[in-house]
């Protein structure tokens, strides 16, 4: 499959996954008295931190599935989380059911990993700045259409809440569909990272067969990227310095690529043996292993880590909470006077232009130091913006510092990416 046909399909998945209208009256839907009719204490204290936690503990073994099982299966179950969540929302009453809806809206974030990661392991590498922007901004402009639509018939008296919730369950179905028809990803980075068995070499012949095989083939064929095997022409003739075979030939090794700039090693007879299910999958996680101690014995990559780490945790902890921070600032908001829809579309419609920029603008951010600064910049500024937003008694001041929260984080997040 072309890959401008498969980068639409996987984007029109992010785009009806992120079509909510709903999500940005949360808050006033479930203390509603006339729909879930809960306090505001239950739902900052009871049922929010739900969502944090349960993400958390789902990341983990979301991460290692994608890999394992090639991201298709994981973006079915993110579908299937999703329509759970929205089937809860609409249907189970109390407390307790909140919780539950929590949990696997935590899930289905945490499945976020299969979408923005599925396509890296497909298309070409010289596509990656365009594939990041392409699928950041497809879902920034499904959040912006769907707050557009929320906050319109909200503020005319078309929708109540219940049907703005209707309208996301229908948008999560037809997500989950279109997951059902993205192909199955033929290889990944860290358990299959071969095409196919039928591609894995097992003496020097097959070897140089593989080389030859794959250098005729135009790059659209091959799989480029971190995930498929490069052989390097170099290293070629010193792989298999013994013709005679003992105990120590897993001492052999041979190069798989992780892109132009790295390369990475692990044990040939490691790939050879992953036929089956145990071999592969003990063989993946050793090279994860050499992969995480390779990857962070670099300084910057343990810099930025922690900078994704907190400012991800700083981002969602915004999302999570702002709704119940506006009704704190202005308790007796009637609905139609509520301006959470118009204030989201506002923030991800700017953050989908940024987005889409910083994909296309020949601004090379590789250059040491531009991007630093600049993430510095915006992170030091957003902590102010917080501070302010914490403070406030006006309302339009606290939706004006969130749309520059978002907006900003939404680029330096591409920029890092």
């Amino acid at each position: 499959m072309h890959w401008v046909l498969l980068t639409t399909i996987t984007c029109s998945f992010g785009f009806f996954k992120n079509l909510r209208p709903s999500e940005a009256y949360l808050t006033p839907y479930l203390t509603d008295p006339l729909w879930k009719n809960l306090t505001v204490e239950e739902v900052d204290n009871e049922i929010y931190p739900w969502w944090t936690y349960s993400c958390l503990l789902w990341l983990i073994p979301v991460f290692l599935l994608t890999d394992y099982f090639r991201y298709k299966p994981i973006l079915i179950i993110d579908g299937l989380a999703y329509i759970a969540t929205w089937a809860l929302l609409l249907w189970a009453q109390g407390v307790p059911f909140m919780k539950l809806m929590q949990v696997v809206y935590g899930l289905a974030t945490a499945g976020e990993v299969a979408y923005f990661s599925y396509l890296f392991c497909i298309v070409p590498h010289n596509y990656y700045q365009k594939i990041a922007s392409l699928t950041r901004g497809s879902s920034l402009f499904g959040s912006f259409i769907s707050y557009l639509i929320g906050q319109l018939v909200i503020s005319f008296g078309v929708m109540d809440y219940f049907d703005l919730n209707i309208f996301s369950f229908v948008s999560v179905c037809i997500a989950f569909v279109i997951s059902l028809m993205i192909p199955r990803s033929p290889h990944s980075n860290i358990f299959h990272r071969f095409t196919n068995d039928a591609d894995i070499p097992r003496t020097e012949e097959d070897l140089d067969s593989y080389k030859n095989d794959n250098t005729d083939k135009p790059e659209s064929q091959r799989g480029i990227g971190h995930c498929f095997p490069v052989i390097n022409e170099d290293t070629i003739g010193q792989r298999f310095e013994s013709n005679t075979a003992t105990d120590h030939d897993h001492t052999r090794n041979i190069q798989i690529g992780v892109n132009e700039e790295k390369i990475q090693r692990v044990a040939f007879t490691d790939i050879v043996n992953v036929t089956d299910w145990k071999h592969r999958y003990e063989s993946g996680l050793r090279f994860m292993w050499t992969e995480i101690r390779e990857m962070y014995s670099s300084n910057v990559v343990r810099i930025w880590s922690v900078w994704w780490a907190l400012a991800s945790c700083g981002n969602f902890q915004v999302g999570n909470y702002i709704q119940n921070l506006w009704k704190v600032i202005s308790p007796q908001q009637k609905s139609r006077k509520i301006y959470n829809g118009a204030v989201d579309a506002a923030a991800t419609l700017l953050g989908s232009i940024l987005v889409f920029l910083v994909g296309f603008l020949p601004i090379d951010w590789s250059v040491k130091g531009r991007a630093e600064v600049l993430m510095a910049a915006v992170c030091g500024g957003n902590a102010v913006l917080l501070i302010v937003m914490g403070n406030t008694t006006k309302l339009w001041l606290a939706y004006v510092f969130y749309v520059i929260f978002r907006v900003s984080y939404q680029t330096v997040i591409t920029i890092a990416t």
